[in-house]
């Protein structure tokens, strides 16, 4: 009877000093999408034009300005879910011509990070809804590309 048991704490002992394989096979150093990005979109047509200009920050926050003067600043959360995936959920408000609040709109967004690191793709779904959050479309399926924005050099920078 013993001799089961000293077997069984030693099968025990190998397996817990075994380490997980996907331990092993993906490395997430430099894998984040934090920092400043320039978004293009696709719309129904298949035209991809600019966007938004967004800030992922360290603490999970996002805040972007859009192209289109109806809509209000962006702002939403993001989650590591994965090997150089992302998920983010958007919301921002649209107002009309006037100027006065007609809709919100919430978008469910999921990156993918190249693997420069450099771009990340994205497909978003996105959720219309009236002024009182009751929903009235739901558009899967909306393409996207961003690049991380660089700094850079003026191009008739002063002598140092």
């Amino acid at each position: 009877m013993r001799i089961r048991h000293y077997a069984l704490l030693g099968a025990l002992v190998c397996l817990y000093r075994t380490p997980a394989a996907a331990q092993d096979t993906i490395s997430t150093i430099g894998q984040s999408v934090q920092g400043t990005w320039i978004s293009q979109l696709a719309d129904a047509s298949g035209n991809v034009s600019l966007f938004e200009v967004g800030t992922f920050s360290p603490d999970g926050s996002y805040s972007g300005a859009n192209v289109n003067p109806a809509h209000t600043t962006h702002k939403g959360v993001w989650v590591r879910t994965g090997d150089r995936k992302f998920l983010m959920t958007v919301m921002f408000f649209t107002h009309d011509d006037k100027g006065v609040f007609n809709g919100i709109v919430k978008a469910r967004i999921n990156l993918t990070l190249a693997e420069d690191l450099k771009s990340y793709d994205s497909v978003a779904e996105r959720v219309v809804m009236d002024t009182s959050g009751n929903v009235l479309q739901v558009t899967p399926g909306i393409a996207g590309h961003s690049v991380r924005m660089d700094v850079e050099m003026p191009q008739n920078s002063p002598p140092q």
